[in-house]
């Protein structure tokens, strides 16, 4: 029995957590905080690889151009609408990648014709590039972007949203084929 699931949940950036606790909030009790929110890939695989080796873990990180350290004994489970989810045998650890965060945001949009001026957000891939901070982890308007995205059934939105609701429901004994056909 996992105490806090929000911990094991750990999107890589500001904008990834903006995003997972939009499109999957985060559960709600006494000293609860949202996700577990990590500056960069590596620190993510780190917390992993440590603190939560012998747990349940769900990183959610951008698929760069260089490898991410530590991560090759990670097994591609599934990949479709631009997300891998990678999953670490005999560990309840699990990887999503995405391409960066921006583009993806901006691919995921254009799928739906959602133009994000409509949100009073950057629309090219440099200016958005340009804000990301610290400010985005709770901007209103990424959120509405994200609900948005999601009501509007963004495939790749949807099925981060999917994969994590499955994981978090199922910590110990999440289903492959589950994960693969969602």
């Amino acid at each position: 029995m996992i105490k806090n699931i929000n911990y094991h949940i750990i999107p890589e950036c500001y904008l990834d957590t903006n995003l997972v606790e939009t499109i999957v909030p985060p559960q709600k009790f006494k000293g609860s905080q949202g996700y577990n929110h990590q500056h960069n890939c590596n620190d993510v695989v780190k917390l992993i690889r440590t603190r939560l080796n012998d747990n349940f873990a769900v990183g959610i990180v951008d698929r760069d151009k260089r490898k991410l350290e530590h991560t090759n004994d990670y097994e591609l489970l599934v990949s479709k609408n631009n997300l891998e989810l990678h999953i670490r045998p005999n560990r309840n650890h699990y990887l999503i990648f995405h391409e960066p965060i921006e583009k993806w945001i901006l691919n995921e949009a254009q799928q739906v014709n959602i133009s994000l001026d409509t949100y009073d957000l950057p629309t090219t891939l440099e200016e958005l590039v340009n804000m990301k901070g610290e400010i985005s982890k709770n901007d209103p308007r990424f959120k509405k972007l994200f609900r948005d995205l999601k009501s509007h059934n963004a495939s790749g939105i949807n099925l981060l949203a999917k994969w994590i609701e499955h994981l978090k429901a199922n910590p110990y004994n999440a289903d492959k084929t589950t994960l693969q056909n969602l």
